[in-house]
């Protein structure tokens, strides 16, 4: 049992430490390009499950649809995203990433990815399979458990 703690222990560390790393990774290229951090995560969003309604952005991002506005006209102004009427409800609009503006914005992450692809190859199938099952897990914990309610201050 206490192998198991120290291990749930460096478990948590390595996930902190990585998502920090990559925080201050994707700030630097927002600031590069001059963006701001939400709008890199609406990118990636956008990039991962294809376009989206602004009321399913602010839903999955956790913003009010007012923020999600803003934050669309900032990434059309810059040629990053497209809004187009729903064809599937005319009240509603779809966004979606400019994908040649995408492409100079993934190539900032060209060498990371690079240097990630190696590690990947490095590693066993069945590792991979084990850190894909633990990420989905982790992912359905982060999308059901709310924020907590700390102090301010």
């Amino acid at each position: 049992m206490e192998n198991r703690e120290i291990l749930y222990g460096a478990v948590v560390r390595q996930i902190r430490r990585f998502i920090a790393a990559t925080i201050f990774f994707n700030q630097k290229v927002a600031d590069r390009v001059g963006l701001h951090l939400t709008d890199m995560q609406c990118l990636n969003l956008l990039e991962l499950t294809g376009p989206a309604t602004p009321g399913e952005l602010a839903r999955q991002m956790a913003l009010t649809t007012g923020g999600v506005t803003v934050m669309l006209d900032r990434l059309e102004k810059k040629g990053y995203v497209k809004r187009e009427p729903n064809p599937l409800d005319r009240r509603s609009l779809l966004v979606s990433v400019l994908s040649r503006k995408f492409e100079k914005l993934d190539s900032l992450y060209a060498e990371i990815n690079r240097s990630f692809g190696e590690v990947l190859h490095d590693t066993p199938e069945q590792d991979l399979k084990a850190v894909i099952a633990f990420f989905e897990r982790c992912a359905e914990v982060r999308r059901q458990v709310p924020l907590g309610k700390a102090s301010r201050g």
